[in-house]
């Protein structure tokens, strides 16, 4: 039987790739009838979506994941609530977290969700913590890959973002001397009064190298980078011996793909016998519950707060994707539908 009563879809697509900043002309809310679910499949209503940067990556050809097709939807995750179930995993009124796109509405197999306590799903919690793309990323790029030991200085670009908000908590944890990376004045004094960083170096204002050298010089043992670029070389330029970074992501580079910036001080990194590493979370997927558990605790515990930035409605997409580039945000950001 067909049904006749399913909701309409609103959502975000893609009208054109953007030649190197993000402008509201590549978008279009558009309405659509939702699709009727399937044998083993969902149709969810879309709570709230984490605006994160790899979705900026996908508006580019030969992305570094999948590309978003011209007049085609736009990835992105979050929570949302199962409406209709055609999977014994879910019953209607459930809650799930996994891929949502900037939409209001997706019908997508049931295998692709996991199912939140409805008493604790809250956004904060489930994408700002829990994220792949935010709280383990997190966890595993500091614990795994930087190998954070107590008393170590640890540095953090994009430090006021959603994931450098978890690793600047996190390190403070273990037991570190953290040094944040942010840009301007409001989000420096965030990051100090907020997040109880020791140092915060306002990039927009201060001389990073300067700042660096002021504060821990040849002594920075763990670099999380979120950022990448002039940033990555004034780090370079202060490593202690042994020192490890984690490359997570670059985000001063992504407006410009086809002139990437890289380090042009890496000799540092045999100088110093250190290790430049890149990773994703999800080389560390059988290590997920383990994360979790920590994380949940920590945060029951209130040892880690999860500032957020809420836009409201899939009409707030464009502006909220220009704000990862803009420094419009402190914190996670999401839309709420």
């Amino acid at each position: 039987m067909t049904l006749t009563n399913l909701p309409k879809n609103k959502k975000a697509i893609l009208l054109k790739r953007p030649q190197n900043e993000i402008t509201d002309d590549l978008f279009e809310i558009i309405d659509e009838e939702c699709i009727e679910p399937k044998d083993e499949e969902l149709l969810v209503r879309v709570d709230t979506i984490a605006i994160d940067a790899w979705i900026r990556t996908t508006f580019d050809e030969g992305s570094y994941h999948d590309t978003s097709q011209l007049n085609q939807g736009i990835g992105a995750l979050g929570i949302g609530e199962v409406l209709i179930s055609k999977s014994d995993k879910f019953k209607e009124g459930d809650f799930v977290s996994g891929p949502m796109g900037a939409q209001t509405h997706i019908t997508m197999h049931s295998a692709a969700y996991q199912k939140v306590d409805n008493k604790s799903a809250n956004p904060e919690l489930n994408i700002g913590l829990l994220g792949l793309t935010t709280g383990l990323t997190a966890y595993f790029g500091l614990l795994d890959v930087g190998k954070v030991k107590k008393d170590e200085f640890v540095v953090v670009s994009g430090a006021a973002g959603g994931v450098g908000i978890i690793v600047c908590q996190l390190a403070k944890v273990k037991g570190a001397k953290v040094i944040g990376i942010a840009g301007g004045e409001e989000k420096r004094n965030f990051l100090l009064n907020e997040l109880k960083v020791d140092y915060a170096i306002d990039y927009k204002n201060q001389n990073v190298r300067e700042e660096l050298e002021s504060i821990a010089k040849d002594k920075i043992d763990v670099f999380f980078d979120n950022v990448g670029g002039e940033i990555l070389n004034d780090v370079l330029n202060n490593l202690n011996t042994g020192a490890r970074i984690a490359i997570c992501g670059a985000i001063s580079q992504y407006n410009n793909f086809d002139n990437i910036l890289g380090p042009n001080a890496y000799l540092k990194l045999a100088e110093r016998y250190s290790r430049m590493e890149g990773f994703t979370v999800m080389h560390f997927s059988e290590k997920f519950p383990e994360a979790i558990n920590e994380l949940t605790k920590l945060y029951n515990n209130g040892d880690i707060i999860v500032p957020t930035h809420y836009e409201e409605g899939i009409e707030s997409f464009p502006k909220s994707i220009q704000m990862l580039f803009n420094g419009g945000h402190k914190g996670k950001l999401m839309v709420r539908m």
